[in-house]
């Protein structure tokens, strides 16, 4: 019984640590993607928003395999990351003014 118990835990240890590593993953490719959105987008990240969104759409209309709940939570986290990089790139000009540059 008690190896049992080891086994579980360690199997439980195992998926805990894949868990967080993932989560890493994704947060580095958000943080990726807003730095380049704010790189790239440079005073057009709205026409750059519009233009992924327009293109998740219409490849969720050409598969009947994509669901819609998936193409719904892909586009809220997208919205996420876009309002972050809109946010830094108003704050950021606004910083620079303030600043006086």
């Amino acid at each position: 019984m008690r190896n049992l118990v080891i086994d579980i835990l360690k199997k439980l240890a195992k998926a805990d640590a894949a868990a967080k590593e993932l989560t890493a993953q994704v947060e580095a490719q958000s943080l990726l993607l807003a730095a380049l959105v704010l790189t790239v987008g440079q005073g057009s990240s709205s026409v750059m928003a519009t233009n992924i969104e327009k293109a998740i759409l219409s490849a969720s209309s050409a598969s009947e395999e994509i669901l819609q709940s998936d193409v719904d939570l892909l586009l809220a986290h997208f919205v996420r990351l876009i309002s972050v990089s809109q946010y830094v790139e108003v704050n950021g000009e606004e910083a620079k003014v303030n600043a006086g540059e």
